[in-house]
């Protein structure tokens, strides 16, 4: 049993007769009055009396008519439902982002989304590469976009490399250490320092430089944090010294600072990646979502670095 039959059988009750059901449907009436027969005998039941001369629907039929009407609206609300997913008028989605990924992309793919996407609901979960890592095994996110160098071993996932971006320190503008020729680490950690968790590799790399300057154990930052909004808060308020990434037409939290070079840490940068479950079809949400980071990114591409 076909749905194409139920529809066929539907036009018959409509128009009350094979010639005129026939023709509604675009089939000649041999073809269409086939498809009946075929019906009928799929479910072992006549369905249409054709004795009298006039279409007449046994009792057998007119249970098939009933429930093919009821079949046929779910099958046209189904594809109104595909249609309405597809074009985002309904539907979810769950989007995890690591704390640098959140100043940067977050903020305004989330904005872009949700004007053009208004009837979408959206959530999105700023936390650390394992967390969102965690949660998307869990299918509680549908991607997340964090650092990964963390993960390039773990399975299951997909990563797709998105665009470096510079990382940077930054002060507020009056900051004493500006009137300096050069700033070190250790000059910098007189005051407080202040940036997210880190990759264990950046991590690493910044620990090398605390042991050469002959510091504690007490590690890079003083104050880890991973809010951006927070760590501009303290740039501004706190004479703080802050790490965050260098993308001014993504990045709002570093309005009114400026960077900060310090002597040994050029060149820094994202490693961000787009990641979503290996194996699993993205959603049509997911999938606009991607294409909107991509479009933002796509200005800002520069050579791979640390």
């Amino acid at each position: 049993m076909q749905l194409r039959q139920l529809q066929h059988l539907v036009a018959l009750a409509e128009q009350g007769s094979f010639g005129r059901a026939a023709q509604a449907v675009h089939l000649s009436q041999p073809a269409f009055s086939r498809s009946i027969d075929t019906l009928e005998d799929n479910l072992q039941a006549r369905l249409v009396d054709r004795a009298y001369g006039t279409v007449r629907f046994t009792q057998a039929g007119e249970l098939v008519l009933a429930r093919a009407r009821e079949l046929i609206a779910d099958a046209q609300q189904i594809q109104r439902d595909v249609l309405q997913l597809e074009g985002l008028a309904i539907g979810s989605l769950a989007v995890g982002l690591g704390p640098f990924a959140a100043s940067t992309l977050g903020r305004m793919a989330l904005s872009l989304m949700a004007q053009r996407h208004p009837q979408l609901l959206m959530r999105m979960e700023v936390a650390d590469t394992v967390t969102l890592s965690e949660r998307l095994h869990r299918r509680q996110l549908d991607l997340f976009i964090a650092d990964t160098r963390d993960l390039k071993k773990q399975p299951g996932l997909k990563l797709a490399r998105l665009p470096d971006l510079p990382v940077s320190f930054f002060v507020q503008p009056k900051h004493p250490l500006r009137r300096l020729k050069q700033v070190t680490l250790e000059k910098a950690m007189a005051y407080p320092l202040a940036g997210p968790n880190l990759p264990a590799e950046v991590a690493a790399y910044f620990e090398r430089h605390v042991q050469r300057d002959g510091r504690d154990d007490r590690g890079v930052f003083n104050v880890t944090c991973d809010d951006a909004g927070t760590l501009r808060h303290l740039a501004l308020t706190a004479n703080a010294v802050i790490l965050a990434p260098h993308a001014p037409a993504l990045n709002t939290d570093t309005d009114a600072l400026v960077p900060l070079p310090i002597a040994g840490f050029a060149g820094m940068q994202t490693h961000y990646s787009l990641v979503t479950l290996a194996g699993r079809t993205p959603s049509a949400a997911a999938a606009v979502y991607t294409r909107l980071v991509t479009e933002l990114m796509a200005p800002l591409k520069r050579p791979a670095g640390r």
